[in-house]
């Protein structure tokens, strides 16, 4: 029994890291604006990107060809990275 707890338990913490891995992506854009009064980024692809509290955005401009990495698991897409690109 205890044997059958412990596969169970892995095979949920699989699923449970394989649904956040699944959540995170990246994108390669322009930024188009940057709001730090919304905490709100947007891309040339359209989309807007949260800018979480510890972020430090002052040094990105409008026009920076940027690498972001964001994080999907909340109703919007959450920054996580960016590098910015020649």
């Amino acid at each position: 029994m205890k044997r059958m707890l412990q596969m169970t338990l892995a095979a949920i913490m699989l699923m449970i890291a394989g649904t956040a891995a699944a959540l995170a992506g990246e994108v390669e854009a322009t930024i188009v604006e940057i709001r730090p009064d919304a905490s709100v980024m947007v891309l040339s692809d359209g989309q807007t990107y949260s800018i979480p509290v510890d972020f430090f955005v002052d040094d990105l401009k409008p026009g920076m060809r940027v690498l972001v990495f964001y994080d999907e698991s909340t109703s919007n897409r959450m920054l996580t990275d960016v590098q910015i690109l020649d």
